[in-house]
């Protein structure tokens, strides 16, 4: 038997190992379990703000759309001859059921003047020439441009006007049209997201004005300073993460943000630290009581057992012990983990849910085929990020998953039964997701029209999908051998969002008649 050292200088030996290292070890585990924590809360507001930012996204494209098709609409008649027109004036109301976010869309001259105006409660028919937005339209013509919240003096509520100033052949303004959003949309969709208690978001533009923002307090300013905090911090890059005053109430929270260069917007959303490590605080808090009862329990032992080599051994059991009810603890918080990504999951599944509820309510054929077509698109972005939790991928979304998914789910949805019409689907590859979820809204458009138009009269048949790229292009393809294209022209969103979306992946669309219709896009790589 080896030499052992007398019993008081093993138990002061003994006695410093354990406390060093326990007092290290629970300090280790506490500063790992408040990065894992802190990495956790800064993907579910990164996450917050991508959903933020699909619907900033969405409403501007369908906004420019609509108000792309105003101007084409006025053409190069003067508008002095449609102020009043019942039939222009029902055509605007016609577009305004296909905009359930919109609280009115009107028609301005340059000087401001109201032409038409869906609006019957008479709030928006004073002069608009000294509002911001219509300076802005004014300058930028031909460009959708997003306008500052603004109160308004009717009604009483903020609201953010969306305008587009078009022109005649001499690139001479002859009209404005505005479609009017109150910031209550905004606010609708973050609260339903469930958020913390404390949580901010904000929409601004690049200029500091405020675009949107929860909560909503009367007396806040209507711009902020881009020379402080955290509009600094913003500058530095197009998306990230930082700790400091939001700019709401100038109360310390975890901000996440995003660029939106192309709209010239920034979406921020922040969480109250206390609120972020509230869950962590109570875990140090039993993890440092069961330490120092743990200690006191070694210390013990070893007093009553400081003359045994028995008394040694069981105090490294003890140790072991205590080692492994910690890798038990990292194991249920790893499991934790698991649950709280997959309630951010869930949270994307929200909007769907409310407007599946509203669909049950409405009973007009019309709406309620808006209402489906709008859920479809929502299915189709929430299937990216789906995917991506899914697969456990950071941003790349797998093509090939998420288009089988995308195209079940639309078989179920337009009843298609075994035995009518086949989806094939050839696709490969992985792509980031910033041109996943247009490129999956572009796919849900084109095959979403081939299942309700290409086989309406009954017939069997085929719809390919497919996704293949070379070393410079995508191209995506969407092919039917149903009834061909219809020689009506197309009143709906659909072909107008196919355009829209391609544009935003900087490629070209090209849609054929071939023994059926054929959707063809490419985009570069």
């Amino acid at each position: 038997m080896p030499h052992l050292p007398r019993p008081r200088l093993l138990l002061a030996l003994i006695t410093a190992v354990t406390v060093l290292g326990g007092i290290l070890g629970l300090a280790m585990v506490a500063w790992f379990d408040h990065e894992a924590v802190l990495t956790d809360a800064s993907s579910h507001l990164n996450m917050l703000t991508r959903v933020m930012e699909a619907n900033v996204r969405g409403l501007h494209q369908i906004s420019h759309a609509n108000l792309v098709r105003i101007g084409e609409r006025v053409g190069d008649r003067p508008l002095a001859a449609l102020k009043g027109a019942a039939a222009e004036r029902e055509w605007l109301d016609s577009l305004l059921v296909d905009l359930p976010f919109a609280q009115a869309v009107c028609l301005r001259g340059p000087d401001g003047e109201l032409i038409l105006s869906t609006d019957t409660k008479s709030a928006f028919n004073g002069n608009s020439a000294d509002r911001e937005y219509f300076t802005l339209a004014l300058s930028q013509p031909r460009r959708t441009v997003i306008g500052a919240m603004a109160v308004n003096r009717t009604l009483g509520t903020p609201t953010v006007t969306l305008a587009r100033a078009f022109t005649d052949r001499m690139g001479k303004v002859i009209g404005i049209a505005e479609i009017v959003v109150p910031t209550e949309h905004f606010n609708r969709l973050f609260r339903e997201i469930n958020p913390s208690p404390g949580a901010v978001f904000n929409i601004a533009r690049r200029d500091g004005h405020v675009v949107a923002r929860f909560p909503t307090h009367e007396g806040l300013p209507p711009t902020y300073d881009i020379n402080r905090s955290p509009f600094t911090e913003f500058a530095k890059a197009s998306e990230g993460m930082f700790r400091g005053p939001a700019p709401i109430d100038r109360q310390e929270r975890l901000i996440g943000f995003r660029h939106l260069p192309d709209l010239g917007l920034i979406v921020a959303s922040g969480s109250l630290p206390e609120q972020i490590f509230r869950d962590w605080t109570t875990r140090t808090q039993h993890a440092t009581s069961l330490f120092a009862a743990a200690l006191l329990l070694v210390l013990g032992l070893a007093v009553v057992t400081n003359e045994s080599l028995h008394q040694e051994t069981r105090l490294l059991l003890s140790v072991e012990r205590n080692a492994s009810d910690l890798t038990e603890a990292l194991a249920e918080k790893d499991v934790l983990f698991q649950e709280v990504h997959h309630r951010v999951k869930n949270n994307l599944q929200v909007i769907s849910s409310l407007l599946t509820m509203q669909l049950l309510h409405v009973s007009d054929d019309t709406a309620r085929t808006s209402l489906k077509d709008a859920l479809d698109r929502i299915h189709s972005m929430g299937l990216v990020h789906q995917t991506l939790y899914e697969r456990n991928l950071a941003a790349k979304v797998d093509l090939g998953v998420y288009f089988g998914k995308l195209a079940e789910a639309l078989v179920t949805s337009y009843g298609i039964g075994k035995g009518g019409v086949t989806v094939e689907v050839e696709v490969e590859g992985v792509l980031d997701l910033e041109r996943a979820v247009p490129l999956g809204m572009l796919a849900n458009e084109a095959l979403s029209n081939a299942l309700k138009h290409a086989f309406s009269d009954g017939r069997r048949g085929t719809v390919k999908v497919t996704l293949s790229h070379g070393e410079s292009e995508w191209r995506f393809t969407v092919r039917d051998d149903g009834i061909g294209m219809s020689t009506t022209v197309n009143k709906g969103i659909g072909l107008s969002l196919i355009r829209a979306l391609t544009r935003q992946l900087n490629g070209r669309s090209e849609i054929t008649s071939d023994n059926g219709t054929v959707v063809s896009i490419t985009f570069p790589v």
